[in-house]
């Protein structure tokens, strides 16, 4: 139960995120192209063969999939990697949010920003045309429920990836998934996922003590949040109606997998990292932690919010029980409410320690030293291209999709009610076995 933690670890405010661009949504709709969605841009201006690979050649060659802010924050973050890199395609279903993304980055990479208009592509082809445009790396920030197709194309074409979590929405996604990052792994092909906090330097000091044994074997691992609405976009006056969920699509789960698999999957990797990255036995409703201290009155019912759109539950919390006896209670919520509150909270046989503040309770406190805290988005593209550029390919498939699995079963019985057992879920993903 949450009130049997320490005090000091129920209730925090939750942190601003630091890893999105803000882009602008003011440009014409008339970018759905309605009936075929797949339009491009006349002409396919095509770069030279090699790119940093090609003798004499030192340039990295980005190309974006999905213009929205993550995807324009990590297309900006791998020009600051290195001044090696050039940003050259960019490919989105909506023409504004390219034309978005393309002023961002010419105001922020500057030259390395190298993308005429005849490499900007828009519409459900535009990720074969940017991966087909001559790239080296290819980075996908799309909506959760088109990841395997687009990886599964990237692969094929034998492109590094940075791939954005979760990787899927469902328990198929992640084999197609799991599929694609094997054959990745095996051609030699970087996979970096978008799991930053394992990039944090300060959560992986903390994470380090623990495996080190400091607070004893790890027993529990508490990862609730009772957090506002997701981000909303208005109706625009002759906007087509399939057009409007798709630009919400956070709010979908056909196109997110809900927020548990969307937004709660990176608290899962985190508790999954703190507990060796085993794979759980099962998933199960966690009924007791509603009405627990970090739950606001009133948001214990599993309907969608107030104020919400579109058909994500509220809320879903969930018990992940480990072959050795270990536990993690997941839980997150979904309201309009003043302030956000987050546990984050690991019980051991020796003691405790709070994720968020990097303390340890007992028996002898203490705290995270003063590591140097960059930017952990950042940190994590610079991982992709420093490894590239030092003939290192880092490929982070098995945790991609472990996590990702995980949040799906918890969601899957958060939605039926039932015990799901991760050996009914996880033998068609081999990596995982």
């Amino acid at each position: 139960m949450l009130s049997k933690l320490p005090a000091a670890l129920v209730l925090h405010r939750r942190p601003s995120p630091s890893g999105t661009v803000a882009v602008s949504s003011g440009a014409s709709r008339r970018s759905f192209l309605g009936g075929t969605l797949a339009t491009t841009l006349a002409g396919v201006s095509m770069l030279p063969e090699g790119g940093l690979f090609a003798a004499g050649e030192q340039r990295l060659r980005i190309g974006l999939v999905g213009c929205g802010g993550r995807g324009t924050g990590a297309a900006a973050q791998a020009a600051a990697a290195d001044p090696t890199v050039r940003v050259v395609a960019l490919g989105d279903m909506f023409a504004d949010q390219v034309a978005s993304a393309a002023e961002v980055l010419g105001r922020s990479a500057g030259q390395q920003f190298d993308c005429p208009p005849t490499r900007q592509f828009v519409g459900a082809d535009a990720y074969r045309h940017v991966i087909q445009s001559g790239v080296d790396v290819v980075l996908l920030a799309t909506p959760p429920h088109v990841r395997p197709l687009h990886l599964e194309a990237a692969v094929d074409a034998r492109k590094h990836v940075y791939c954005e979590k979760p990787a899927a929405i469902d328990v198929a996604g992640v084999v197609r998934v799991a599929a694609a990052a094997a054959r990745g792994r095996a051609a030699g092909l970087a996979l970096v996922s978008g799991f930053c906090f394992r990039q944090d330097a300060q959560l992986g000091e903390l994470v380090a003590r623990i495996h080190d044994g400091e607070i004893g074997r790890p027993l529990v691992v508490q990862a609730h949040a009772a957090i506002g609405l997701p981000w909303r976009k208005p109706v625009e006056q002759g906007q087509a109606a399939v057009e409007w969920p798709l630009r919400n699509w956070i709010s979908f789960a056909r196109f997110s997998g809900g927020h548990f698999v969307e937004h709660h999957v990176q608290a899962i990797d985190r508790a999954a990292w703190i507990l060796g990255d085993q794979a759980p036995v099962r998933a199960e409703v966690l009924a007791e932690v509603f009405g627990e201290a970090a739950w606001a009155s009133g948001d214990c019912d599993r309907g969608v919010a107030t104020g919400a759109i579109g058909d994500c539950p509220t809320a879903t919390a969930v018990r992940y029980t480990f072959a050795d006896g270990s536990t993690i209670r997941a839980s997150l919520g979904r309201r309009q409410r003043g302030s956000d509150m987050l546990v984050e909270a690991v019980v051991g046989t020796a003691g405790s320690c709070d994720l968020h503040r990097g303390t340890r309770d007992r028996p002898q406190p203490w705290e995270a030293s003063e590591v140097p805290r960059a930017n952990r988005y950042q940190a994590t593209i610079d991982r992709l291209i420093r490894g590239l550029l030092t003939g290192q390919a880092p490929h982070d498939g098995d945790t991609l999709c472990r996590s990702t699995l995980m949040a799906v079963m918890g969601r899957m019985a958060g939605e039926t009610g039932r015990p799901v057992a991760w050996a009914e879920i996880a033998d068609g993903v081999q990596m995982l076995a």
